[in-house]
């Protein structure tokens, strides 16, 4: 059941060239995590800003729980919209102590806010002294603090932008899997903002990815990972090796060889061949394999990226075991077992 619907949205900012938010259309179920992804000025924090009511689009509507909070001139104000924020600094308030934080938040004529602030923080996994301030807490507690006092209030829906940022590498892993298992629990729907694969990934059960205030794509990460609908997104999750190639009724022709494939013969005009690093593999026998030279072996513990290089010297990547040896080795058989195909025109 969708809870969050957005429907034709535009923004352009007054002396901008262009849109922030560019005819933007998804929906959101209740209690899913969505990440939205995209490089700096891709629209992404617009769009949670517009959700948020802190902007106001130019064109589109905007719904949330079935009520139109957008529409024209229409606009619910930010504080009635029922909607928990947590900003990409936290926004903690550095006199007031972490209950009185999350107190903050609350309304004043509830009558047991103590005892709902300090429930919110066991949830979120604060057993430290609640009279602690901010500036004595770890990174990875103040934005736990910072989550506590969104979602203390029982929004409709929790927006985070670029929750993982101030993080570092080691303990973002950590807080990635604690924020997710939290959202959760909570059953709280969930958008947050970040220009980080990694953080998409692991942490969104659905990723909307955006390039120049477009949505590109809007799907689970395996489907976004092994079935981009272009160029760009294929390229935003990883490295994608392109070989252009000639068909044939038989497969294709390409600079490192021959790939038989019946499904060449649907083809009249050269093509792309596009391809993960993962999606091959080198071989050690000859046969009807690829050929090229090796340009390049670097190894990562877990795995080795070996780049071969057709005779004009144009490379792919191919992953591969991190035992392989290539010392000495000057050529490379390798296949593709999986591969997409696009015309080049």
């Amino acid at each position: 059941m969708s809870i969050l619907s957005l429907t034709h949205v535009n923004k352009k900012y007054s002396q901008a060239k262009d849109f922030a938010v560019n005819d933007v259309s998804f929906e959101v179920a209740e209690g899913e995590i969505l990440a939205l992804v995209g490089e700096s000025g891709s629209g992404k924090t617009t769009l949670l800003r517009l959700i948020a009511g802190l902007e106001h689009p130019d064109d589109g509507v905007i719904s949330l729980s079935g009520q139109v909070i957008v529409e024209g001139k229409k606009s619910v104000p930010a504080h009635e919209r029922k909607v928990g924020m947590v900003f990409q600094d936290y926004a903690l308030f550095p006199h007031l102590t972490i209950l009185e934080n999350i107190k903050f938040g609350l309304d004043k004529k509830l009558p047991n806010k103590d005892e709902v602030a300090e429930e919110t923080l066991r949830l979120v996994g604060l057993k430290e002294d609640f009279s602690k301030y901010p500036h004595q807490l770890s990174g990875g507690q103040q934005q736990r603090v910072a989550l506590a006092r969104a979602i203390a209030p029982n929004p409709k829906i929790l927006l985070m932008d670029e929750p993982f940022s101030n993080l570092d590498t080691v303990l973002k892993d950590q807080v990635r899997e604690e924020i997710r298992q939290i959202i959760k629990k909570t059953g709280i729907t969930a958008i947050f903002v970040t220009h980080d694969t990694r953080d998409a990934l692991s942490t969104a059960d659905r990723i909307a990815i955006l390039h120049k205030g477009y949505l590109q794509q809007i799907d689970i990460p395996k489907n976004l990972y092994e079935h981009p609908v272009n160029a760009y997104v294929a390229n935003f999750f990883g490295k994608l090796n392109v070989m252009m190639a000639t068909p044939t009724k038989d497969g294709f022709y390409t600079s490192f060889g021959f790939i038989s494939d019946p499904e060449a013969s649907k083809y009249h005009e050269q093509v792309r061949i596009t391809f993960r690093p993962e999606h091959g593999e080198v071989v050690q026998r000859e046969g009807q394999q690829l050929i090229g030279r090796i340009a390049k072996a670097s190894y990562f513990g877990d795995h080795q990226i070996v780049k071969i290089a057709d005779s004009e010297g144009k490379r792919v990547s191919i992953r591969t075991n991190p035992g392989r040896s290539f010392d000495g080795q000057d050529r490379a058989h390798f296949f593709l077992w999986k591969y997409c195909i696009e015309e080049a025109f």
